[in-house]
């Protein structure tokens, strides 16, 4: 599809910005990539009032099986959506969920909402949905203007950064880089960048269950393996995500048609007998880590930053609290927050807490994957003491309400 403006002029009406000195003409933020991240990174800038350029390439370009997600959305993120004003369109279509039980072996945990006092422990919403209702919200916001393309060069200059894109050249305060775990933006920044492989997939499916799943969500450590299934709206629909050894398509292809029946029985029938709907997607997975999140003029964001292992469902939520951390830096450099003093105190700010969440996931899925039956031991033990322990079960609660 031509890449073309929305939410504004038409390209080719658009004068190209080339006078710094020109504040007016010079966009305070631009955000580089498309789906949620762009979306919502895009529609917080422009809700403190600052005028934002959006390069969005359109959802049907993606091959990265991002249609088959689903999103456990933590309270904080879902009270970034009503202040956005996307979450009265989502409400209807997101499940609630009120509990989580968590398996080892013959030992369970049950972690309620109501232990702490909170309504939800997280909200479930599809991707189809969520991308669909933030795309419909930048359409009718003033502030941003949308590009569905990818800018072919940036230049770097000490009060603005300049944007290459066609024969166009567009000015910015700011370029957050929202472009995913493959970030040509954190490649043109410079920022340096390592992962940890997992040697693991993450599979993922839908079922109908026999049994109405009553907004409860589970998860069996077992075998190495991590199995989840997550509540949708639909009282007889979940999601799984399975993180276990790596499939390719062709064996991908070939378990489908027992899947069903041994996801079935993986779970004990908690859920009844499953139905598969649709397809098995998988991805790989692997922990992203950036040596900064910041360089000149740029802040990256969501999965460009970072990556982690699903095992705790933080992965929107920590790019969410990206931008919940810019959004409270933002409000006191509209005009300017690209400027130093803005990036500086968001790196200072953010980059302790992602380093805690990553390696802390990363010790958690070290120790649930062990098969020696001496660490089987120790984790059942440990799960015992948990469910058993309130206090215990409030610290995890309060961790699993959302990184913070």
């Amino acid at each position: 599809m031509p890449a073309r403006a929305l939410s504004g002029d038409p390209l080719e009406s658009m004068s190209p910005l080339t006078s710094p000195q020109s504040g007016s003409s010079v966009f305070p933020a631009a955000v580089v990539g498309g789906g949620v991240m762009g979306a919502l990174s895009a529609l917080t800038a422009a809700q403190l009032g600052m005028r934002a350029l959006w390069f969005g390439p359109p959802e049907s370009d993606r091959i990265d099986g991002a249609q088959a997600r689903n999103y456990a959305l933590s309270p904080s993120s879902v009270d970034l959506l009503k202040r956005l004003g996307v979450w009265p369109s989502l409400e209807a279509l997101s499940c609630k969920v009120t509990r989580m039980e968590v398996f080892s072996g013959s030992t369970r945990v049950d972690l309620t909402a109501s232990d702490s006092g909170s309504e939800f422990l997280a909200s479930m919403v599809t991707h189809g949905h969520l991308i669909s209702a933030l795309e419909q919200a930048v359409q009718f916001c003033a502030p941003i203007t949308r590009i569905e393309g990818r800018p072919s060069s940036l230049s770097f200059f000490a009060d603005r950064v300049q944007l290459s894109f066609g024969e166009s050249v567009f000015e910015a305060r700011l370029v957050l880089g929202a472009d995913g775990a493959r970030s040509w933006v954190r490649n043109q920044a410079g920022l340096l960048w390592g992962q940890r492989d997992y040697e693991q997939s993450a599979i993922v499916a839908t079922f109908r269950t026999e049994f109405p799943h009553g907004g409860v969500a589970a998860q069996w450590f077992d075998d190495g393996d991590i199995l989840a299934l997550l509540p949708l709206a639909d009282p007889h629909r979940v999601s799984m995500v399975w993180s276990r050894s790596p499939m390719d398509s062709n064996a991908l292809a070939l378990a489908a048609d027992g899947m069903a029946q041994q996801v079935t029985d993986r779970t004990s029938r908690r859920f009844g007998c499953l139905e598969l709907e649709g397809t098995l997607t998988a991805a790989p997975l692997r922990m992203l880590l950036t040596d900064q999140l910041t360089a000149m003029r740029v802040a990256l964001v969501g999965d460009a930053a970072h990556t982690v292992h699903p095992l705790a469902g933080y992965g929107l939520n920590l790019g969410i609290q990206d931008l919940l951390c810019l959004e409270s830096i933002w409000k006191h450099h509209r005009a300017d927050p690209g400027s130093r003093v803005a990036l500086q105190a968001f790196g200072k700010q953010r980059a302790p807490q992602l380093k805690r969440i990553q390696w802390g996931l990363d010790l958690l899925q070290r120790s649930v994957v062990q098969t020696h039956p001496t660490w089987q031991r120790a984790r059942e033990i440990g799960m015992r003491v948990v469910a058993h322990t309130g206090l215990l079960r409030q610290l995890l609660i309060k961790q699993a309400l959302g990184p913070h």
